[in-house]
């Protein structure tokens, strides 16, 4: 059993490597470039849910349908909370929210005995913030890094 939790494990960490040619800003984008956007963001949140997976894992979850689970809610959270709220909060305040919001998710998930192992010792409410808050880092930083892309508007000329 341990063996299968391994290559589990294994192939998310392969999976979240994916993506590090994507060049993308799931925040700001030019609708011209709709299918590149849908790809950095996807990938984004797939990144976000392997890594706060990955960080509860440990605590004896069924990682598979934890993954799933954190994948469907943070692309819930991103298309009906993150992209309305856009553009009426500072973008600090909002991630700020989406971080307490998927730790909240997180411990309500690795609380339900539908994704426990034998082995569940819990989810700490510390664990599921820490772990909210890496995958949202790593989400965050997949936006800024991919911030030279050609759906972002560059304006050329001299200061005015």
């Amino acid at each position: 059993m341990k063996s299968s939790h391994m290559k589990l494990r294994l192939g998310i960490f392969l999976l979240l490597l994916v993506p590090v040619g994507l060049q993308a800003n799931p925040a700001m984008f030019n609708p011209q470039s709709f299918f590149a956007f849908c790809v950095v963001a996807f990938w984004a949140l797939v990144i976000e849910s392997g890594i706060a997976t990955l960080a509860v894992s440990l605590c004896g979850v069924l990682v598979l349908p934890v993954f799933a689970t954190l994948v469907i809610t943070n692309v819930s959270v991103f298309a009906f909370g993150f992209l309305p709220l856009l553009d009426r909060m500072p973008l600090w305040l909002l991630e700020l929210l989406v971080v307490v919001c998927d730790a909240i998710v997180i411990k309500v998930v690795a609380a339900v005995p539908l994704f426990q192992s034998g082995d569940y010792v819990g989810v700490s409410w510390r664990r599921g913030l820490v772990a909210s808050l890496l995958g949202n880092a790593a989400s965050y930083f997949i936006g800024v890094i991919g911030s030279h892309t050609p759906w972002l508007t560059h304006e050329i000329g001299g200061l005015e």
